[in-house]
């Protein structure tokens, strides 16, 4: 897995720690599960699969776990 380092709004640093207290899930878990929400939102599926296709090893296994992990957080 792939670090990266950003910086939040105030507001959403105290929005994401509280639904963190409240669920119990891990920060990273919660940022994952939002980015790729929105990267579906915006890219759409069938962009994806052609990305993720694309990248290094094109493994259909990645597409399948990118999409079957894709609803959990409500």
């Amino acid at each position: 897995m792939t670090k990266v380092k950003f910086n939040l709004d105030d507001d959403l640093a105290i929005l994401l720690q509280a639904y963190q207290d409240q669920s119990g899930t891990d920060r990273d878990a919660i940022i994952n599960q939002a980015v790729k929400q929105l990267l579906v939102k915006k890219l759409g599926k069938k962009r994806i699969a052609q990305l993720l296709k694309d990248s290094e090893d094109g493994s259909d296994y990645q597409l399948e776990q990118f999409f079957s992990s894709y609803d959990w957080l409500e």
